[in-house]
């Protein structure tokens, strides 16, 4: 059973999720929670942080508090604001479009917690079966390979644990940045900080929403064109040692920006007929894969061109 509130403040774990308008995935997130099998003295509080949503977010249930926020502030504010109304000695950050996998996945985070980390990762799984849902965790798994290798900035903040201590010492999240990002500054910030970090993959979330190309490349040229400048202010060595160099106009010769205007007119409507191919699987895996790898770099690419503007 969850609790709401718990008076023995160092085995308190709060939870945040933060959500913009309606997100249809919440209630199974916040079941998924309230049947987690916790270790002895633990105890967890629930925050949704309601970003600016059109409609404000309700939610039937008392164990929940929920944060308003009056306008769409964008994830890192959202996170720092939940983050802000608990006083736990850990914080999980939790995407509202992600369920807990089995009743004892915050068991294993707290577990290893417990052996001395300051931040431990769980892993993302799709489990709807089409071509988004294996393209996302093959993701998955070349983000762990990377982060046993050593890139400890690798995962992502769909499932992520932090001391409080270690989460406020550094800052919380940058608010500079509105989306896009915002994870891989945290999680450097608090590698560079001597934080001991760790990945438990048998904790797993399903990440339930479902994804189309159109999505996923307006996220990437939101990302080039609004945070992109942030994060090469603050890391520029780490941003030269990652792939998204190669589609930075700021990083390239004369070819790409000649790319970037010959392809503006027809960018979008491109992504739309791809998302089609995609959405129908006419292609092999490994070809749609390719799809997405180049098409995604291009929105990205012209999300930079905006940013130099």
């Amino acid at each position: 059973m969850v609790a709401l509130k718990n008076n023995n403040l160092s085995k308190a774990l709060d939870i945040v999720i933060p959500v913009y308008n309606d997100n249809p995935y919440l209630e199974e997130t916040l079941k998924s929670i309230f049947i987690q099998q916790l270790p002895n003295g633990w105890k967890v509080n629930v925050y949704i942080v309601d970003d600016g949503s059109d409609e404000p977010v309700a939610v039937d249930n008392k164990g929940v508090n929920v944060v308003r926020l009056e306008k769409n502030s964008g994830c890192s504010v959202a996170r720092n604001q939940g983050a802000r109304a608990g006083n736990g000695e850990v914080i999980l950050f939790l995407d509202a479009d992600c369920s807990l996998m089995k009743e004892d996945t915050l068991a294993l985070l707290l577990e290893e917690y417990e052996k001395g980390y300051d931040v431990c990762f769980g892993q993302i799984h799709a489990p709807q079966g089409d071509f988004w849902a294996k393209y996302q965790n093959d993701v998955a798994k070349e983000r762990a390979v990377r982060f046993f290798q050593g890139e400890h900035s690798s995962m992502t903040t769909s499932i992520f644990m932090s001391n409080r201590k270690a989460f406020e010492s550094v800052g919380g999240f940058d608010e500079a940045y509105h989306f896009g990002f915002e994870d891989r500054d945290l999680f450097i910030t608090l590698n560079e900080s001597g934080a001991r970090v760790s990945l438990v993959e048998s904790a797993k979330v399903n990440h339930n929403d479902a994804l189309t190309l159109i999505s996923v490349t307006e996220k990437m040229y939101k990302a080039g064109a609004e945070s992109s400048s942030r994060f090469i202010e603050k890391h520029t060595k780490h941003y030269e040692e990652m792939a998204y160099v190669r589609a930075d106009v700021r990083y390239s010769g004369f070819f790409l920006k000649l790319v970037v205007m010959v392809t503006k007119p027809v960018l979008w409507t491109v992504i739309g007929y791809l998302n089609w191919v995609i959405k129908k699987e006419i292609l092999p895996f490994w070809a749609l894969r390719r799809v997405v790898k180049y098409i995604s770099g291009l929105a990205y690419l012209h999300g930079t061109a905006l940013a130099v503007r």
